[in-house]
């Protein structure tokens, strides 16, 4: 939670420094460094281990920031987090920067779980009935699982959407079970 509290105050500090006009930008590096460090996570650990010598770990980090449109930006905010022996907060900084600035543009990213590829249509009906929901535009983040058999999953950080076949189906079952007590 303190971590969390940590990360809130660093994102504040950055998103109220930008214009409109490099909130998008920023939000294109926020999916790139995403990206790279679930590609590699351990590199947080090895910036942030104090077994490294200190410009070993600011060179990592700042190998990190090389194809970001914001390069200054992020040099400065991980040559803070590697001093103060912070950057495990650096992925809570990015979730929370990321929130704030789909809030600020009036959208929120929806993980939504199908079954199998639908048709165009199904997903912008799906699209508008949670933008309905939630008041907000619905960025869809689409995995497919087949295991839910039908129907669809929506998440966000703090709502959860269930109206998969699989679901229903365990519904039933515990409602046919209860009738036979």
């Amino acid at each position: 939670m303190k971590n969390i509290l940590v990360a809130q105050r660093y994102s504040h500090a950055i998103i109220s420094g930008l214009s409109d006009k490099e909130i998008n930008s920023i939000l294109t590096d926020i999916e790139s460094m995403s990206n790279s460090i679930k590609t590699e996570p351990k590199q947080i650990n090895v910036v942030n281990s104090l077994l490294f010598p200190m410009n070993k770990r600011m060179e990592i980090a700042m190998d990190m920031t090389q194809k970001l449109k914001n390069t200054e930006l992020w040099k400065n905010l991980f040559g803070i987090l590697i001093k103060k022996h912070r950057f495990n907060i650096v992925t809570d900084i990015l979730q929370d920067l990321e929130n704030k600035i789909l809030d600020k543009k009036n959208q929120v990213k929806v993980g939504l779980t199908i079954a199998h590829d639908l048709p165009e249509d199904v997903l912008d009906s799906i699209s508008a009935t949670l933008r309905d929901i939630l008041e907000k535009e619905a960025i869809l983040d689409i995995k497919i699982n087949p295991e839910i058999l039908g129907g669809f999953v929506a998440t966000t950080d703090s709502l959860l959407i269930d109206g998969s076949i699989k679901n229903n189906l365990v519904k039933l079952l515990k409602v046919k079970s209860k009738k036979k007590k």
